[in-house]
């Protein structure tokens, strides 16, 4: 009956089973209550100072386990338990109204070991050693000169456990399993005052539950994908500033500086001190009204003038040069003695 029981309550929990890979029971503490069906076997009570055996044979009775346990995370459990145990008596060899009750309390500490799965069925089998205290019952006489007996006696207890557990979820843990529990012969007194000696083993098929006070499981750590680094902003080389030219026109065979003309030069030696010019250009110009040596000296008294407005203007002398065309390079050409205004110019190069 035992085993058919196991078996069903293992189906059970195969049958509502959705076993998803790499469950592992969590770390940490539990507590748990197990409870079913008591058998225990047909036992002798004996007194040797008389002669006399009495075979005992109990009906199915009733256990009842709380416990309070730890997991270490490697498949090992320890616990405690107290346990409670009752089946009544169905009869006394050699006695027509032998009856009465077997009643056992217990302290065991055990050792378990849950068998990973990687889904969330989980067998297991332990033991455990403890004690226990085995009240006889027997309210009605058990034999001549035994008498009856009401006594206890607290005896060493041994217990094997083979169980199935299914978890329900990461705290709690539905279980089913066997129990054999057996305790040292135990001694007694009848109420004649003759020493008796007992014994006591028994067969449990129990269910219940176990809820698991793990610290929470970390959520999985994502790994961020690594970003490559953003590239380097471009190197904006600046250019180097352009040469830049100026012209600065004079009136006709005059060589100094107008007032439109010192607004240009203005302009020129700001450029030139920002930009860090180290070379100014003056070139004299002269258009071909008159002879070619008069226009020569012309353009370079033009030339001077610039200079001495641009010397004013603090650029350093050493960055000026000066030179004069005439009317060699004019800007409009024209025909020999023709005034034109635009060649009358000197023309300001930076570099």
């Amino acid at each position: 009956m035992t085993l058919r029981m196991l078996t069903i309550a293992a189906v059970g929990l195969g049958a509502v089973a959705s076993a998803p890979a790499s469950f592992a029971a969590p770390k940490g503490p539990f507590v748990g209550i197990m409870g079913g069906a008591n058998f225990t076997d047909d036992f002798d009570v004996s007194g040797t100072g008389v002669g006399i055996n009495r075979s005992v044979d109990t009906d199915t009775g009733w256990g009842v386990v709380p416990s309070i346990g730890y997991r270490y995370g490697n498949g090992l459990r320890t616990e405690f338990e107290l346990g409670y145990r009752s089946n009544d008596v169905d009869s006394v060899s050699g006695s027509t109204f032998g009856g009465g009750q077997i009643k056992v309390k217990s302290a065991m500490l055990n050792l378990l070991y849950d068998v990973g799965t990687g889904s969330r069925i989980t067998p297991y089998i332990g033991g455990g050693i403890g004690y226990a205290r085995v009240k006889y019952d027997f309210v009605r006489p058990v034999g001549v000169g035994f008498g009856h007996i009401d006594d206890s006696d607290g005896v060493f207890a041994y217990q094997g456990i083979a169980g199935l557990s299914y978890w329900v979820s990461d705290a709690l843990e539905l279980a089913a399993e066997y129990r054999y529990f057996a305790t040292k012969d135990p001694d007694y007194g009848t109420s004649a005052g003759v020493p008796v000696e007992g014994e006591y083993q028994s067969h449990g098929a129990m269910v219940g539950l176990r809820w698991n006070f793990a610290a929470p499981k970390p959520a999985p750590i994502v790994q961020p994908v690594a970003t490559p680094a953003p590239p380097p902003p471009p190197v904006v080389v600046e250019p180097p500033a352009l040469p830049r030219a100026f012209l600065v026109f004079f009136d006709f065979d005059r060589s100094d500086v107008t007032s439109e003309a010192d607004a240009i030069l203005n302009d020129a030696a700001t450029y030139a001190k920002t930009t860090g010019a180290v070379r100014i250009g003056a070139t004299g110009h002269a258009d071909r009204a008159g002879s070619d040596a008069y226009n020569m000296a012309l353009s370079m008294r033009r030339a001077n003038a610039v200079k001495a407005r641009l010397l004013a203007l603090g650029v350093p002398e050493s960055e000026i040069s000066i030179d004069a065309r005439g009317e060699s390079d004019p800007l409009v050409p024209t025909e020999d003695g023709v005034r034109e205004p635009q060649n009358r110019r000197v023309e300001i190069v930076l570099n």
